[in-house]
């Protein structure tokens, strides 16, 4: 009988003392018998370092710092280079997996070869460590499945959580791993490059779980402006693809519209209401549909209320 593949874990961390403690207990919790664990500090000022001071030695655990910040895409290719899996799969500092996480999806790709990457359902989980199921996915189905997954990633404005993932390895290097002049929208990107080539794979499990609080990456990056920055000229070059689907062409506004509603919601969330209210004016001039704007009804009544 085969060993089981060697998945390589990489733990990105930039100013998570609080949590990653948390992370990496998951990522040595793991019924896969065959891992190994790359904690790189990306140049943390928080204290970071002595929390990964405590994991240096663990079994299986090896430790980088970066001498400068790479920032997300950079780390992670680090990550890459130094991985010696067949497999990888990121793990943020905030997040953590359950025990069956890796071999699930380890097991996912083995089955189906043909695949770049398998991706799970996913908990939201609070500051304590509360979870509960995500229960809204964009990408659904009732069931495993592996296929062809480029048109949902693109309709759905990267609706897979990179947390979520295990990664062929020399799929991803193919590909070029993830663009550094990106600072947000990396993994989307790297899903679009892999899924217009290769199947994907779904485990129909929450084996993930979303740490949602208000210091983490995505809602930094809203505050900086990188969501609206970085999405749209990413949809400007899926949508100059010479051999686009001709029903994504057909959804072209709609999902333009649906870009500027979800960069809306996040400036919603950190209470930029200037920028919402912005956002959510030129979602209307792709698409007036008012079924693609029932699912924004935080966003429709902040704009409703006076003085948002």
């Amino acid at each position: 009988m085969p060993s089981p593949p060697l998945v390589s874990v990489i733990i990105p961390v930039y100013n998570q003392a609080d949590y990653l403690a948390d992370a990496v207990h998951s990522a040595l919790a793991q019924s896969h018998p065959n891992r190994e664990i790359i904690i790189i500090d990306d140049a943390s000022t928080d204290g970071s370092d002595r929390v990964i001071a405590g994991f240096s030695g663990a079994d299986g655990v090896t430790v980088h710092r970066n001498q400068k910040n790479l920032d997300c895409a950079g780390t992670f290719n680090l990550g890459i280079s130094l991985a010696r899996g067949t497999y990888y799969a990121i793990l943020a500092a905030d997040d953590t997996w359950e025990p069956d996480f890796l071999q699930t999806l380890a097991a996912a790709l083995e089955e189906h070869p043909e695949a770049a990457f398998a991706y799970c359902r996913v908990n939201l989980m609070d500051r304590s460590g509360v979870k509960k199921p995500r229960r809204k996915d964009r990408i659904f189905y009732d069931r495993d499945f592996c296929g062809n997954q480029f048109e949902d990633i693109v309709r759905w404005l990267n609706p897979i959580p990179h947390h979520a993932t295990v990664v062929r390895k020399s799929c991803a290097v193919e590909a070029g791993c993830y663009d550094p002049e990106l600072t947000t929208t990396h993994d989307w990107d790297l899903w679009l490059r892999l899924a217009k080539k290769y199947p994907v794979a779904l485990v129909n499990r929450y084996l993930a779980n979303y740490r949602v609080h208000r210091e983490n990456v995505s809602l930094r990056r809203s505050r900086e402006g990188d969501k609206e920055r970085f999405i749209f000229p990413l949809l400007d070059r899926i949508f100059a693809m010479p051999d686009l689907p001709e029903s994504l062409g057909a959804r072209k506004d709609s999902i333009y519209a649906r870009a500027c509603l979800d960069i809306a919601e996040a400036y919603r969330v950190i209470a930029d209401y200037a920028n919402m209210r912005r956002l959510a004016r030129r979602a209307l001039t792709f698409s007036k549909n008012p079924l693609l704007y029932l699912a924004y009804r935080g966003l429709l009544l902040s704009l409703l209320r006076p003085g948002k």
